[in-house]
């Protein structure tokens, strides 16, 4: 029984993924000489899906249940729990560069096209530095169509410092190679950045305080969020800084939304086994919440296109190799229009070489 008690019969039916089965593997790794190479696992499995693709991509800090989520979200859980990202309960990284998971059956069902999840590593772990966790984050970006920013708890000027790589994203992340070139480094103004990512959603896990303004009325979700990224009073403990973080989130964003679920469970111990479990044995709030997201989600994400141009599992493929060997080059970052421009070069010649072929 998929069900937590009282679930009305949408609710039940929405989470009930016993159609379906999903396949995660590896997808982008850091070699050991150092370069990001693209792993065949996670490239076999995306070159199998010739339709346009939804590209949902969770980044965060690390062990804050990222793949957790994105588990629930692909019905990998309890039964079927080995098939999906793996998740543990240690302070450990499970998560290593990005991974891809490509659901099939019903959760596999988007309104717009084939689901394709990615799970980044946590960012901020021991083990990795700045420098490494921007590129896991702008890479994240440039393959998604659908972004979630994972954090714990309230939005507070803690979780404002920890999402400074947002402020620094033009630096890793360039529209054109003549941008990247430019005095502004590896920028390209917001304008032109924000055009191409994805809408952002803010999800605030194991929140617990009741949103409301200073008059004591509720508030919403993406209020909640608008009030808490508008500009601090210049006085305030480095404002400067945070309002930049601010600033910048608006910016490369226009498209942005917030949602909050409790924790999974009430007992510390379930929660450290809560992807074996089934519903039934979650907390009912827990439950309607994942199923609103998921019904979110799959009905609003928008198909991954660049330039008006939607792409397949293949296409994708070809991105992210673009992508990663211009972060494997030293002084250059990716391009946005040079990187599908190579794409389409590939997909053009493929195909010429198919028709001789036949010919």
């Amino acid at each position: 029984d998929l069900t937590a008690p009282g679930a009305p019969p949408s609710l039940r039916s929405s989470l009930n993924m016993s159609g379906g089965s999903a396949s995660a593997a590896p997808f982008v790794r850091l070699g050991e000489a150092g370069k990001w190479e693209i792993q065949p696992e996670g490239a076999q499995l995306l070159q199998r899906i010739e339709a346009p693709i939804v590209v949902v991509a969770v980044a965060g800090l690390y062990r804050t249940g990222k793949s957790f989520f994105l588990n629930t979200l692909a019905g990998n859980t309890a039964a079927r729990a080995k098939a999906g990202f793996r998740v543990g309960s240690t302070t450990e990284s499970c998560t290593r560069g990005i991974d891809v998971c490509v659901p099939d059956g019903d959760a596999g069902q988007c309104r717009r096209g084939s689901l394709v999840l990615l799970d980044t590593e946590g960012l901020a772990s021991m083990e990795q530095d700045e420098a490494y966790d921007a590129q896991v984050f702008a890479l994240s970006l440039l393959l998604s169509s659908y972004f979630v920013l994972n954090s714990m708890g309230v939005i507070d000027e803690a979780a404002v410092d920890r999402l400074y790589l947002i402020g620094e994203l033009s630096k890793h992340i360039s529209v054109s190679a003549a941008a990247a070139e430019g005095p502004a480094g590896g920028g390209g103004v917001a304008a032109e950045l924000a055009s191409f990512f994805p809408p952002f959603l803010w999800l605030l896990r194991d929140f617990v305080v009741d949103m409301r303004d200073a008059d004591g009325q509720p508030l919403a979700p993406d209020a909640y969020m608008e009030r808490a990224l508008e500009p601090r009073p210049s006085t305030a403990r480095r404002a400067a800084e945070r309002n930049e973080t601010r600033a910048a989130i608006r910016d490369l964003f226009p498209s942005r939304s917030c949602a909050t679920l409790v924790r999974p469970a009430a007992e510390e111990a379930d929660v450290r086994r809560a992807i074996g479990l089934e519903a039934s044995q979650l907390r009912p709030q827990f439950v309607e919440g994942m199923s609103a997201l998921k019904q979110r989600i799959l009905g609003t994400a928008p198909p991954k296109a660049l330039l008006g141009e939607p792409l397949d599992g293949s296409m994708l493929v070809a991105l992210a190799r673009q992508y990663t060997a211009a972060m494997n080059t030293e002084g250059v970052v990716p391009s946005i229009r040079g990187a599908w421009e190579s794409v389409v070069e590939e997909r053009c010649r493929a195909a010429a070489d198919g028709a001789l072929a036949a010919g």
